[in-house]
């Protein structure tokens, strides 16, 4: 099997029954609500098998050593690439359930990641669980915590709560579909929105290593800018057009054909009043247009006293 596809299938999302959530922080907000902030990680077995499923039971292996500062365990996972074993260390510290076990479990999730296996899951965003209140760990239906009313008095009063795991965003899951995005891109109505689009499908393709993906992404992106930018230049070149029609009529009509100076003088300083806030709202010189104003209330204001 390829290298690129080895990778390809080793960083694809898993299930979401495969990912456990932890609770990274938590508290009860001013409005006497519960709150809890939580983090995604992939189960030890569904890694495993995840291995087993790509490379084989013949393909992988791990081993484990003491860290030398007798806090954790390292994990080295072998990965076989055709003839060639590559080899990767990380480790973790023992926790503070089952110390031992969530050393050596922690050590080889942190080593997958470097193989690719998970690590798309660092690219969501800081998720908060859906979390409520409950009377006691037996009245809640999700997962229970017991969260201090103050932080810094830990041995203080707590509020119990249940709280609910995220649901994963499509493009985080096995049949993750990247046809909306794909779709966003090509419906963007302006420059901005398509870069905002274009951004959200090229983070999520990156994420779960489909290179493929990103190509389209890009491929669709540039085609619709150049399509937004014909628009905006035809758009410009029109808006221009028509407002040069507007002006040219306002010279003639207010300027040109005035039939007295006090009238001529008044049309004069509202007919620039308007011009230049026109220019100022389109972001456009005024100098040329207001030059041409003032060339023509000049030669009015000429004729009308030579009585032409």
């Amino acid at each position: 099997m390829e290298i690129k596809k080895i990778q390809r299938l080793l960083a694809d999302p898993f299930e979401a029954h495969d990912i456990e959530w932890r609770v990274q922080q938590s508290g009860v907000s001013g409005s006497s609500k519960p709150w809890v902030m939580v983090i995604p990680y992939i189960t030890n077995r569904a890694i495993q098998q995840r291995l087993d499923d790509v490379v084989g039971i013949n393909g992988w292996k791990n081993e484990f050593k003491e860290a030398t500062s007798g806090k954790g365990y390292l994990c080295g996972l072998s990965i076989r690439f055709g003839d060639e074993w590559i080899t990767k260390w990380d480790g973790s510290e023992y926790t503070q359930v089952e110390a031992l076990k969530g050393a050596l479990s922690g050590a080889m999730k942190r080593t997958a990641v470097q193989f690719g296996i998970g690590r798309y899951l660092y690219s969501l965003d800081t998720e908060f669980a859906t979390c409520n209140p409950v009377e006691s760990r037996f009245k809640a239906n999700g997962e229970f915590i017991s969260i201090p009313l103050n932080k810094s008095n830990k041995g203080g009063p707590r509020m119990n709560a249940e709280w609910f795991p995220p649901i994963l965003p499509d493009w985080a899951l096995p049949s993750a579909k990247f046809d909306n995005y794909l779709t966003a891109i090509k419906q963007a109505a302006s420059l901005e929105a398509l870069r905002e689009h274009y951004e959200q499908a090229y983070k999520f393709a990156m994420a779960v290593n489909r290179i493929d993906i990103r190509d389209k992404a890009i491929e669709i992106k540039d085609h619709k800018k150049a399509e937004l930018e014909a628009q905006a230049q035809e758009n410009t070149l029109a808006a221009n057009q028509k407002f040069i029609t507007w002006l040219n009529t306002a010279i003639k009509d207010r300027i040109t054909t005035a039939e007295n100076e006090s009238v001529l003088n008044m049309n004069h300083k509202h007919l620039l009043q308007e011009l230049k806030g026109h220019c100022r709202a389109n972001k456009v010189d005024s100098s040329n247009f207001v030059a041409q104003v003032n060339k023509a209330h000049t030669e009015a204001l000429n004729n009308l006293r030579n009585g032409v």
